[in-house]
């Protein structure tokens, strides 16, 4: 079985991961996709580790408040 780890972090770039997703699915069905996207990667059937929404972060004081949520995530994709 192939594993494939996709981090998409924003809505545009789930959307087109998704499309990637299916694509493998068709090809190798046994091809396990997983890590952080949205809702479009997890109707295409990618195990998400990490929600898109838990790593969203708009302005730029807003990203220091949010850099341990986003280290949390970082660390779960690691493992």
């Amino acid at each position: 079985m192939s594993e494939v780890l996709i981090s998409a972090g924003d809505a545009s770039g789930d959307v087109h991961a998704a499309e990637l997703v299916l694509a493998l699915r068709a090809l190798r069905p046994d091809t396990r996709c997983f890590g952080l996207g949205g809702t479009h990667l997890e109707r295409a059937g990618m195990e998400i580790l990490v929600a898109q929404s838990d790593v969203a972060v708009g302005g730029g004081v807003e990203v220091l408040g949010a850099l341990p949520r986003v280290f949390r995530a970082w660390r779960s994709l690691e493992e």
